[in-house]
């Protein structure tokens, strides 16, 4: 997959879609309807292979300003990685979402395209899961997705990298009680994280908590927001509430890497 991200400019080629055997619907401004068994993109037209009603295959070429949308349908990558999402495996979506990223960035600026969703799924797992040379890798790749709460979160987790003094100002101006972004859930971790280095546990409790209570659709923070709470609670030496975090993560994350540093945490 490294070797893809140099060739992620407008003619990428059908072998990086994973869209086997799946038609996308593409609507032309003037009503014309194609399902296109194959697409690549070169420049500002769209090369299709078309499926026809007798079952024959033809070739059409589109230009971007005759197209209205392109439904590319339930990606069966995407159910998958939201299931992991909700069970916080957040190295899974990393993972099956990798060739998605690089298909939908070649489409990012078409109307339909899926690159906010696979975004929005990796976002999160690179949060907690992502190395420094996949956040490399990111900040060279990224495209705008046109949401607000998306594009502040790439900002943030890339200043994290480069700029952490600039993202310890973003952590305490995004991390805000009742805020219920994803950047909001990203800053209460890391200023978690923060707090149990600097042995502040009571703040380092409070931000971990914030993410389940205002963030508890963001799954794959939930994981490492808990193990945080039990590390801090263990720490203040209140172990009874420890040990209930730890039984919340072991059945709420089972065989997630969290789960396991629960395990072991009252040992």
């Amino acid at each position: 997959m490294k070797k893809l991200l140099p060739l992620l400019g407008p003619a990428l080629l059908l072998i990086a879609s994973p869209f086997s055997g799946h038609a996308q619907t593409v609507q032309l401004k003037d009503g014309k309807v194609l399902f296109a068994k194959e697409m690549r993109r070169e420049g500002n037209f769209l090369f299709l292979k078309v499926s026809t009603p007798n079952g024959a295959v033809t070739d059409e070429l589109v230009q971007l300003p005759q197209l209205e949308r392109i439904d590319f349908g339930e990606l069966p990558a995407l159910v998958e990685a939201r299931q992991l999402a909700q069970a916080g495996d957040a190295k899974g979506v990393l993972e099956i979402t990798s060739q998605p990223a690089v298909f939908f960035r070649t489409y990012a600026d078409l109307p339909g395209s899926l690159w906010p969703d696979v975004m929005r799924l990796r976002l999160a797992a690179l949060a907690v899961a992502g190395t420094s040379e996949m956040l490399s890798e990111l900040q060279k790749s990224w495209l705008p997705t046109g949401d607000p709460e998306l594009d502040t979160a790439f900002r943030l987790i890339v200043a994290g990298q480069n700029d952490p003094a600039g993202a310890r100002t973003a952590w305490k101006a995004l991390a805000q009680p009742g805020a219920g972004t994803l950047a909001a859930g990203i800053s209460w971790l890391e200023t978690g994280q923060a707090a149990l280095k600097a042995k502040q546990w009571r703040e380092a409790v409070r931000a971990f908590l914030s993410v389940e209570v205002f963030v508890p659709q963001q799954r794959l923070l939930l994981p490492k927001a808990l193990l945080g709470a039990a590390t801090a609670f263990k720490e203040k030496g209140d172990h009874g509430k420890a040990a209930a975090f730890v039984h919340e993560i072991g059945a709420d994350f089972p065989g997630t890497p969290e789960a396991a540093a629960a395990a072991d945490l009252l040992k």
